[in-house]
């Protein structure tokens, strides 16, 4: 989008700022907000949560302390960011009294500082880059900045008029771009609905619509083909997985050329290069075998929705022990059984998780 240029400008001499209208003023976060600092109890002050879509009523679901009259008091008007850069972007203008936790900042605008200018400022990627660079802490990642660090961050504030119309053009536009993308989320999710049928119903009764079909044996397609084989993977493929080499040991990983995965990997869903690799005296000691080219492996524990993704190796591989490697033989497609995995992907996920409750062919 295309905005109309102002005319003069003028050198802000904050790096994150650069040049800036000549007519705003130039101050310090310090010289326009003031900290509120009060505590107060969860009790008098609902409590509410700092997320990246703002400052929203705390769920009831979500994690408490027992610190119930520890927390920071936060009035309608005031601007709330959290100070943990694990956490950047988690910050908004509150449209609620209530309170949070004290590891958030509460600053509350001076009269001449439009509270929906505020939001969309602090909120820009800009600023949040420039708060965190004030943060002090012991780990690389992971800082907080402070009131005393944050009140002496510059800013360029043009007269509460223009503040205002900046806003509402703000809220109009990104009101446009926010419905747009609950548009196409919704499409993306109708899509992968679609995907996931069509796959379910290729692997499971063929292309063939009039064909006739029997009785699977199994929940998860209750009919096949008459003329399809139904039998256990076992008796199609070899199924193994692998290990973890000791860390320990550098002479397992120190220039090593053998590739090596975890259980991460099932993600790129064609496998066409690991992250990591070991070297040939760790193949030899730690009892590791090479998988071939289409071999089909599978996340048997991993975080999100990693545990029960398929993938297909278009390199020769090792795995980890989080891992299944099942290889096809000479009467089972690589490919095809790789959509078949995909097509069992939340039912593998139950049988991952409760071995018991699913029958284990």
């Amino acid at each position: 989008m295309s905005l109309p240029t102002y005319a003069a400008y003028k050198e802000s001499r904050a790096a994150w700022l650069g040049m800036v209208p000549e007519h705003w003023q130039l101050t310090r976060i310090g010289a326009r907000f003031s900290e509120r600092r009060e505590k107060v109890s969860d009790i008098d002050y609902p409590p509410l949560s700092v997320t990246k879509n703002g400052i929203v009523p705390q769920l009831e679901t979500a994690a408490k302390t027992d610190d119930n009259d520890n927390r920071k008091c936060v009035l309608a008007g005031d601007f709330v960011i959290n100070s943990r850069s694990d956490r950047k972007g988690s910050s908004g203008l509150s449209e609620l009294d209530g309170s949070v936790s004290l590891i958030n900042t509460v600053v509350c605008p001076d009269n001449g500082l439009h509270g929906r200018f505020v939001h969309h400022l602090f909120r820009s990627v800009a600023f949040q880059e420039e708060y965190y660079r004030y943060g002090k802490g012991i780990v690389a990642d992971l800082w907080s900045t402070n009131y005393g660090e944050m009140k002496a961050i510059t800013l360029a504030l043009p007269p509460k008029p223009e503040q205002k119309a900046i806003a509402a053009f703000l809220d109009r536009e990104t009101g446009k771009i926010d419905a747009l993308i609950a548009e196409q989320e919704k499409l993306l999710t109708l899509l992968a609905e679609k995907r996931q049928a069509t796959i379910s119903h290729a692997v499971t009764r063929g292309l063939d619509s009039n064909a006739p079909m029997k009785e699977s044996g199994y929940a998860w397609m209750p009919v096949v083909p008459a003329h399809w084989t139904v039998a256990g993977l076992g008796y199609y493929a070899t199924v193994e997985n692998g290990t973890t080499p000791s860390r320990d040991v550098d002479a397992y990983w120190t220039d090593g050329d053998v590739p090596w995965l975890a259980s991460g990997e099932v993600n790129q869903v064609h496998i066409r290069d690991a992250g990591e690799f070991i070297t040939q005296y760790a193949l030899e000691k730690c009892s590791l075998r090479i998988l071939p080219i289409g071999t089909v492996i599978v996340g048997m524990i991993g975080q999100g929705k990693t545990r029960g993704m398929s993938a297909r190796l278009l390199i020769d591989a090792t795995i980890n022990q989080n891992l299944a490697a099942i290889c096809p033989g000479a009467q089972l497609n690589g490919g095809y059984l790789l959509y078949v995995f995909h097509a069992v992907y939340e039912w593998l996920r139950e049988a991952v998780t409760c071995p018991g409750n699913v029958r284990p062919n």
